[in-house]
């Protein structure tokens, strides 16, 4: 009985495994169905020595694209993993269009930040909304809301506020130093002929 059942437990196993072959898309669709708690332990225990992350400013008015993930219960930015092969600006246009249906102009790289204590390294990205149509498409994300950049929320998940603040410190304009008085000049006296 023992050997049926392990022979039949090898069977099932070498045809998931000739189906994931066969059909390479396959994975990411079994994953894609995944609990997200399920899903990130998957993404690190498989990562190489460093996983690529990234957190995205979308900008839109003087607004702030801010979401709720199904497994929080604060704000944050948008964000994602970096796959293999792919640039930062590839990576930020899939994850915002597979997971909110938005597309961004105007990327720009903002900052490069190693996680202390962990395995990680953080890329904040800026953009410019393109599209005006959003729609979640990933049960990550529980809902969204654009935020005045002067009246962001204060439940931010505490991982993403330094990058928020950082991200405020840059937008305001240069303080302006006030200016020297300068030196009384007066016009030499033309002695009278």
């Amino acid at each position: 009985m023992l050997g049926k059942a392990l022979l039949w437990l090898l069977l099932a196993g070498a045809v998931a495994a000739a189906a994931l072959v066969l059909f390479p898309g396959l994975k990411y669709e079994i994953y894609r169905q995944l609990p997200p708690k399920i899903r990130w332990n998957i993404s690190y225990a498989l990562t190489d020595k460093f996983v690529v992350g990234m957190v995205y400013f979308v900008e839109r008015n003087n607004q702030l694209l801010l979401v709720r993930h199904s497994y929080q219960d604060k704000w944050a930015l948008p964000g994602g993993w970096v796959d293999r092969d792919e640039s930062f600006e590839e990576s930020a246009r899939r994850e915002l269009d597979e997971e909110l249906n938005i597309r961004i102009d105007d990327f720009e790289v903002l900052e490069v930040d190693k996680v202390p204590r962990s395995g990680i390294i953080n890329i904040a990205i800026r953009g410019r909304l393109k599209d005006q149509q959003i729609a979640i498409r990933d049960g990550e994300i529980f809902g969204y809301r654009f935020f005045d950049l002067h009246r962001l929320p204060d439940d931010v998940i505490y991982t993403h506020k330094p990058y928020l603040k950082r991200y405020l410190e840059a937008r305001r304009p240069p303080r302006q130093q006030p200016a020297e008085p300068e030196p009384s000049r007066s016009e030499p006296a033309v002695p009278e002929r």
